[in-house]
């Protein structure tokens, strides 16, 4: 196999393996943890107003233990917010747009990888 043709189908490779699957849980705690920053809370604040333990604050931000709805709902009555609006992920792109994304950049490689296959095809041997 031609070296520039293998750059190319590693970079495609590392593009497919780099894409890291974030869980529900992943987006829970880093919600929590945002808004607690937003409204100026330590861990421990947050834990006192939604009546929890200070250290279950900690595990749901780490991404560490699944929250139930009731401890979710206290933690959204604590900042002064709906549960439903609590679970609004701001950024978060639409699948359709990642997966747009991710496959523009594919077909820019494997083009690429097409144009260099082409290239040496026509060098005389």
């Amino acid at each position: 196999m031609n070296l520039p043709l293998v750059i190319w189908l590693n970079e495609l490779l590392q593009l497919y393996s780099g894409m890291k699957k974030v869980t529900i849980l992943d987006k829970v705690g880093k919600r929590i943890r945002e808004l607690r920053k937003i409204k100026k809370m330590s861990q421990e604040q947050l834990a006192e107003k939604a009546d929890l333990h200070p250290s279950l604050i900690g595990k749901m931000e780490r991404a560490e233990i699944n929250p139930t709805i009731v401890s979710l709902g206290k933690i959204s009555k604590a900042f002064n917010i709906s549960l439903s609006e609590f679970l609004l992920f701001p950024g978060d792109k639409k699948i359709s747009d990642v997966d747009v994304q991710t496959l523009n950049t594919a077909v820019e490689i494997l083009e690429q990888a097409l144009d260099q296959a082409r290239k040496i095809r026509k060098k005389p041997r």
